[in-house]
């Protein structure tokens, strides 16, 4: 089984993989991807979307399970908790919560880094992508389509999405600042893909991208990327305006 989500991490010997996804899912809790009651897809949807075994999943979940981050009833989904106790409790005590810094600047500042950072990335993916990495994108790709009526589902897909393609810039630097600017506004992303139609749109905008990756092509790649990010600034400005009125 290819794992796209993990195709570049740099984990000590005594990291295991269960390990590693129960640190992303934390992560995704943390700066808001993942909120209180959501309901986390099933084991076999999580094992697809992170490229691992329904094994490292259960594992994983078992962990958040100890720590209180989720719960798992018999015969229901399991689902996040997320209260501002559970939050203060797991959260590191030296974290200055990078969401909420970023969140602090408005959306034009945020998006005119993202045009520059992003652009940048889908060149140089487009250079360095392997066919491992089409492959990752392309199973994320199948996963997306199918998730048109699952916002939260498709949001987490949506950042293994773009970080798959930042990790091909091959760049640390790049793929940090990506991460950073990624977390603003997910309050606000979540409304918008509860939109009719967002989803989906999104899900085209992506596979433009892969296209030109797919390519070799960095003129294409950035282009489609440029056009994603368009579209994403013109949404998210729309719903932060109209909260605020």
């Amino acid at each position: 089984m290819s794992n796209p989500a993990f195709a570049f991490e740099k984990t000590l010997k005594n990291r295991t993989k269960k390990e590693i996804l129960a640190d992303k899912l934390t992560d995704m809790i943390l700066t808001g991807l993942l909120r209180d009651g959501d309901e986390l897809p099933s084991e076999r949807e999580l094992a697809q979307l992170f490229g691992v075994s329904r094994e490292t999943v259960r594992g994983a979940l078992a962990q958040l399970t100890a720590h209180g981050l989720i719960s798992v009833s018999h015969g229901s989904k399991t689902r996040i908790r997320a209260d501002e106790e559970t939050l203060a409790r797991c959260r590191p005590a030296t974290a200055d919560g990078t969401s909420r810094e970023m969140n602090r600047f408005d959306v034009d500042s945020v998006f005119e880094s993202r045009i520059v950072v992003e652009a940048a990335i889908a060149r140089r993916a487009a250079i360095n992508i392997d066919d491992k990495g089409i492959e990752g994108l392309e199973q994320l790709l199948d996963a997306q389509s199918r998730l048109f009526d699952s916002p939260v589902h498709f949001q987490l897909s949506d950042q293994n999405f773009h970080k798959l393609i930042s990790e091909y810039a091959n760049n640390e630097i790049l793929l940090r600042y990506a991460e950073e600017l990624y977390a603003f506004g997910l309050h606000i992303r979540r409304q918008v893909m509860r939109e009719p139609g967002a989803i989906e749109r999104s899900y085209h905008e992506h596979r433009h991208i892969v296209d030109g990756l797919k390519r070799g092509d960095p003129d294409a790649a950035e282009r489609a990327m440029l056009a994603h990010l368009d579209s994403v600034y013109r949404t998210t400005k729309t719903k932060l305006t109209t909260s605020q009125t």
